[in-house]
């Protein structure tokens, strides 16, 4: 049994900012689709945030407001059908959606929504993943494998982060606000004088702090003060942010606010090792994990917890196939990381390769029965 591992693809419509590009990302995808289907036994997980419906809902209300207050033409508007989204979807990375679908029909292929596809295991889910002709897809809220004598736990990892357990935790918002109001902002105006705006790079900004100095960057004096006050109407129309916060926000405090945001990656390595150590338990109750596998947090991390003597566990957090970016105006990185574990009968191996750079691993583990 070999299992191969993917997170955070974020797959998304043509009319949104970009975080994954067909041309490139879908070719390497599709590279891995090919691997998978060349071994026996293999089995592909699609680890959440596979597809970004979250980017492609509009928030609830408030846009029409934001566009006047910005005097930009955004209105308000419904969302569409799950369906159509993800038909959208395939139109706009047929690569990699071809690799995916021809590859569901010769191994075992299952998806294990995130918070940024969590419509796919809710009702309606089903349809709207064979509306992208991906039928024998299969579907599940977690993956547990026993790997030889090894149990391998799969989840996606946002049941540890407060503002994307659930739809209502405020990230959902953040992620809608930002595509169909401040993109839309940023591709309307007028830029500074020697200035070049990227708006894609907004949504690939790592760590997420950054969002405030290079918008400082981009907008003309008196423009970025109007742009914060029309935000903070816009989150709090919307539920994400409570009213009196809105009145004593500031730049600075939204700096710290995304700061601690930031910081979930090692707070998410923290619990996990802890679940290693059987000091703390998974959402769902799997079984205890020899190998804990998560995504979300877009942070590659790779730790190694030592038990008893001759033991030893591993977590995994696989970052993002999304392009990222640090700064303003610098290039993009775009690590394309895959997972894979297989074992024979000694022992478990798991390898976590770079499909960017010809396949050059990254990280390697492995354990005796």
């Amino acid at each position: 049994m070999a299992l191969y591992v993917v997170s955070d693809l974020h797959l998304g419509e043509s009319t949104l900012a970009s975080m994954f590009r067909d041309d490139d990302q879908g070719l390497r995808f599709s590279e891995v689709c090919e691997r998978v289907a060349s071994g026996p036994d293999g089995e592909l997980v699609l680890l959440g945030d596979i597809f970004d419906l979250t980017a492609a809902c509009p928030p609830h209300k408030g846009l029409t407001q934001f566009g006047v207050s910005l005097d930009v033409p955004i209105e308000d508007k419904p969302p569409r059908p799950l369906p159509a989204v993800m038909k959208s979807i395939r139109e706009h990375n047929p690569m990699a959606l071809e690799a995916l679908e021809k590859l569901s029909a010769q191994a075992r292929v299952t998806f294990v929504p995130g918070n940024h596809d969590r419509h796919l295991g809710e009702g309606g889910g089903r349809e709207a993943l064979d509306a992208a002709g991906l039928s024998k897809v299969g579907i599940e809220p977690m993956v547990a494998r026993r790997v030889v004598d090894k149990w391998v736990v799969l989840q996606h990892g946002h049941q540890w982060d407060p503002s994307n357990a659930t739809p209502t935790g405020g990230g959902e918002t953040m992620t809608a606000v930002i595509h169909h109001a401040v993109i839309p902002f940023l591709r309307h105006i007028s830029p500074r004088s020697n200035v070049h705006i990227d708006p894609d790079r907004l949504v690939a900004l790592r760590p997420e702090e950054r969002v405030i100095p290079v918008l400082e960057r981009w907008l003309k004096p008196g423009v970025f003060e109007r742009f914060i006050d029309a935000l903070l109407a816009i989150l709090v129309e919307n539920g994400a942010l409570a009213r009196p916060l809105a009145w004593v926000t500031t730049p600075s405090l939204l700096r710290w606010r995304l700061k601690d945001d930031d910081d979930l990656w090692e707070r998410a390595g923290a619990s996990a090792l802890a679940v290693l150590e059987g000091a703390k338990s998974l959402p769902g109750k799997p079984p205890p994990p020899d190998v804990l596998v998560l995504g979300h947090t877009h942070v590659m991390d790779w730790a190694v917890q030592d038990g008893r003597p001759g033991v030893q566990r591993l977590y995994v957090n696989l970052g993002t196939w999304s392009a990222r970016a640090t700064d303003a105006a610098g290039p993009m990185d775009a690590t394309m990381p895959l997972l894979q574990i297989e074992a024979d009968s000694r022992q478990l191996r798991a390898q976590m390769i770079d499909c960017s750079r010809r396949w050059r691993m990254l990280q390697r583990f492995e354990v005796d029965r």
